[in-house]
């Protein structure tokens, strides 16, 4: 079963380059542990100091894997002081996914 983590987080706004250091730095290492399929932080259009996690993972025993690393709790210990308050998380099981597929004919202008 698939599953799915998305956190909220809100950064201290004169922080907001350093935790977006942060975040990126540690996006790219969660991306490559084992069992994870995407792991993506976005920042918010209407508050630059407002980011949001989306990661997937192959099973709840990857994504608690995750939260049991070193490299976890280091990444932990790395946003002190960067947040205005502590992270919001909801983890998500899904046992399918669907990707819409695009049902309107083809423009004839595209076409060779």
């Amino acid at each position: 079963m698939v599953v799915i983590a998305v956190a909220d987080m809100l950064g201290i706004s004169g922080r907001r380059d350093e935790l977006a250091t942060l975040l990126e730095r540690f996006e790219r290492w969660a991306a490559g542990e084992p069992g994870c399929r995407r792991y993506t932080f976005a920042a918010a259009l209407a508050d630059p100091s407002r980011f949001v996690l989306i990661s997937e993972w192959d099973s709840q025993e990857h994504l608690e894997a995750h939260y049991r690393s070193e490299a976890f709790a280091d990444f932990q210990f790395g946003l002190d002081g960067l947040l205005a308050r502590p992270s919001e998380l909801t983890v998500h099981s899904a046992d399918r996914s669907v990707r819409p597929q695009n049902t309107r004919p083809m423009d004839p202008r595209d076409a060779d």
